[in-house]
């Protein structure tokens, strides 16, 4: 019998997933040390509209 073959994934694959994991993990550091940096950010809270 012939060795079956791993079906490894391509390596870009496996670089951008560990960009992202690397990207949510340095946003919670971040958050967790320096809260002031996103107490400013929009949070897309909803504003009346002006009357015309």
């Amino acid at each position: 019998m012939e060795p079956q073959k791993k079906n490894k994934p391509n390596s870009l694959v496996i670089i951008l997933f560990s960009l992202i994991v690397l990207m949510i993990v340095i946003y919670f550091i971040l958050v967790l040390f320096f809260p002031t940096i996103f107490e400013h950010m929009n949070t897309g809270d909803i504003q009346p509209v002006p009357n015309k």
